[in-house]
């Protein structure tokens, strides 16, 4: 019985310890209906929640078209002219990735681009962005559409 009790302790402390995100949590509303993280600097990458939150990024998924938006840490509207006109994506399924790309919309308000169709559900899409030639990363994950 000791054994089987140690084994499922181990066992559920394993599975928490491999979900801890990248980036603090974010607990905000989001503004255009999609799915908000914590936008890092890419050498953080596996501080896990202490890495230290740069922006915030809103995810926006209809159907195969998605859309990305910057915001400061407020929740406020950034200016993309430092930034990139292309992030790189990449879906993340199990078993399966596939990478596309995002770019700045003539509005230079919000990037965009299309994904490939998802098999599972959830899967994750992961974002590279360039600002000023530091590398951004933000990690969405557990997304239904």
């Amino acid at each position: 019985m000791k054994a089987f009790t140690t084994l499922l302790l181990t066992l559920t402390l394993n599975t928490f310890a491999h979900d801890e995100g990248h980036g603090p949590a974010i607990t905000d509303e989001s503004m255009q209906g999609g799915k908000v993280t914590a936008i890092i600097d890419y050498k953080q990458v596996n501080d896990g929640r202490k890495a230290k939150m740069l922006y915030k990024g809103e995810l926006v998924i209809e159907d195969l078209d998605v859309k990305l938006y910057i915001f400061d840490k407020k929740m406020n509207e950034v200016s993309l002219k430092e930034f990139d006109k292309t992030v790189n994506a990449i879906q993340l399924e199990k078993g399966k990735s596939s990478k596309f790309k995002l770019t700045l919309d003539k509005s230079k308000k919000f990037y965009k681009g299309t994904r490939e169709k998802n098999k599972r559900v959830p899967y994750n899409i992961d974002v590279n962005i360039e600002k000023n030639g530091t590398k951004l990363f933000g990690a969405f994950d557990g997304l239904d559409k």
